[in-house]
């Protein structure tokens, strides 16, 4: 037969309940632009990492030790098998004059952990310096900042000449720790090798061989970057005798040498070699190499932190939304097939085949189905990872470019779920009226057979109740699935009400309890094992002073654990009172 007058019936029967076929289209949307959105932001968040890292090319690890990168510590970084590309460096904490700020002062790198250069230009002679970016507002170009003890740099005074962004801090709040001013950074600054005096480096930022094609968030790479970290601790940790007796020589010959001088000043002439050097005036530190890779950083650490949260949000709110969709969709399709009894009786009487009459519902269904995942992923994939890159990105140095890219995963997840909600309900559905004879669908249904309700086995409820609610209450549970649909649909809005109400309140005191129940002091003060007499008495002067209202004396150490499932290395902060 001719399937013409099927297909208008079909476009007709979207016609004139375009209202409901319109809000099952914007249910599955919301559903869709929830779970894929929430889904790709994670993923944006970490390409738009990676690019940076990669445009950049930033290091794997910097090592930096108590006593310097010597030329023993360079050949043995070069000639790690693991080991693609090393470069080194100077850096200096200063403090500006006059000024509150911090900086800590790098020697430029062109090859690896480079800057971008925002405004103005590098440093090209030994008086000049870069800033941050982020100090802009307080600084301008051409302006010249004199530095309280400049350390190895050469100068005190130095003139502004540009403006850069620094790839290895992510977080414009955290920058880092230093033992000057305030005890944190306020920003760092770039200036020419030759503006730094220096015997040895102080600095070595590091590529491995085998990470190129990783994702820098990857546990892969988080484990390989861990192996390799452990080979080259070795590596370098065979230097630490050879370091401690050439420096201990040097101590005890200048040591030796000023004694001569202050013995010649009394008449006395005796040779430097054969003056006894006491153990106490030897205190000198062992050497030590500390390693860190880029989990290190605290900006990329909570970085990669955020786009997991992402992620992990992407599991519970559109679950509800979907749910929500889907039972609405399903008492939808439902109330479309018992609606449409009367045509399914009337075509099946005219001979029409069960396939030929399935096509009304099928372009009903699939047609809401696939234009609300089409609505919502257009939005999902674009508008709201867009927003919430956005506001990650505010905190962080990484800028405005950022990457938007289309995963085929969550789409077809969604394409699913929107069919299952549609399409496989109105076909099941169908499929019950279609077994009825064309007689039996061209009468109006009939009512189901009376049966008693749980109530009406309890008279003592059932006989006070009003007719009303006796109608009430049978027709709530004599449909069942109608009665569910609502109560599931009402729980999960306000499931989500309640969710975030319960997020944000969570969150509220968090940081009130950390600080000021758990955590309650301002600072903790680390103090050398080598301390004289002298400063011994300063420490307790300060600590006895009026401005200190309580000390107590701890025990601290840091440590780390790597974990290969997670291929983090988490740093825990032991302290334990005295």
């Amino acid at each position: 037969m001719q399937k013409t007058i099927l297909w208008k019936d079909a476009w007709q029967a979207i016609t004139h309940s375009l209202g409901r076929y319109i809000a099952i289209i914007l249910l599955i949307a919301l559903g869709t632009f929830a779970f894929t959105g929430l889904k790709m932001a994670g993923p944006d968040m970490r390409a738009t990492g990676a690019d940076f890292f990669a445009k950049h090319n930033l290091a794997d690890v910097t090592v930096t030790s108590n006593y310097g990168i010597n030329s023993t510590d360079r050949l043995t970084i070069q000639n790690l098998p693991e080991v693609k590309e090393a470069t080194f460096g100077y850096f200096q904490d200063v403090k500006i004059k006059n000024q509150p700020d911090t900086l800590r002062v790098f020697s430029q790198s062109d090859n690896l952990s480079s800057y971008e250069l925002i405004k103005g230009h590098f440093p090209k002679n030994k008086t000049e310096v870069a800033l941050s970016y982020l100090l802009q507002k307080k600084y301008h170009l051409g302006q010249n900042i004199t530095f309280n003890k400049p350390g190895i740099l050469k100068n005190n005074t130095y003139k502004i000449v540009g403006f850069v962004k620094a790839s290895e801090f992510l977080d414009k709040n955290q920058i880092g720790q230093t033992n000057i001013g305030s005890g944190h950074l306020t920003g760092i600054a770039v200036a020419n090798h030759n503006a730094f005096a220096a015997p040895v480096y102080q600095i070595a930022r590091i590529i491995f061989k085998n990470t190129a094609n990783l994702s820098p968030f990857s546990i892969a790479y988080h484990n390989r970057v861990y192996n390799d970290q452990t080979k080259l601790q070795t590596a370098l940790n065979q230097n630490r005798a050879d370091k401690y007796d050439k420096y201990r020589a040097m101590y005890q010959k200048q040591y030796r040498q000023a004694t001569a001088k202050q013995l010649l000043k009394r008449g006395i002439v005796v040779n430097p070699a054969q003056i006894k050097v006491p153990q106490n005036k030897l205190k000198i530190a062992y050497p030590n190499y500390v390693i860190n890779s880029r989990e290190e950083s605290q900006g990329y650490a909570s970085y990669r932190a955020d786009s997991e949260r992402v992620e992990v949000l992407a599991n519970v709110f559109p679950v509800f939304l979907f749910a929500v969709a889907a039972l609405v969709s399903l008492t939808t399709m439902m109330r479309f097939v018992e609606e449409e009894r009367t045509n399914i009786g009337t075509l099946k009487a005219l001979g029409y085949g069960n396939g030929a009459i399935a096509i009304k519902f099928l372009l009903y269904s699939t047609s809401a189905a696939i234009l609300g995942v089409i609505l919502g992923a257009s939005l999902g994939y674009t508008f709201l990872p867009n927003l919430i890159i956005k506001a990650y990105l505010a905190s962080s140095t990484l800028g405005t470019d950022y990457q938007l890219n289309f995963a085929w995963g969550p789409l077809l997840i969604s394409l699913t779920i929107a069919l299952l909600a549609t399409t496989v309900v109105s076909m099941i559905t169908l499929a019950q009226t279609l077994r009825e004879q064309p007689s039996a669908l061209l009468l109006p249904k009939p009512p189901k057979n009376g049966s008693r309700i749980l109530l009406e086995y309890i008279p003592f409820l059932w006989k006070h109740m009003s007719f009303s609610a006796k109608v009430t209450a049978r027709n709530i549970f004599r449909y069942k699935s109608r009665m569910l649909m609502t109560i599931l649909g009402v729980a999960g809005c306000t499931g989500l009400l309640v969710m975030g109400f319960g997020i944000r309140d969570s969150l509220h005191g968090i940081g009130n309890i950390q600080y000021s129940e758990v955590q309650k002091n301002d600072v903790i003060a680390l103090k050398n094992r080598h301390v004289n007499t002298t400063e011994r008495q300063k420490l307790n002067k300060i600590f006895t002073s009026h401005d200190v209202t309580q000390t107590t004396a701890v025990q601290y150490q840091q440590l780390n654990k790597h974990l290969d499932s997670t291929g983090a290395t988490e740093n825990v902060m032991l302290i334990a009172p005295q």
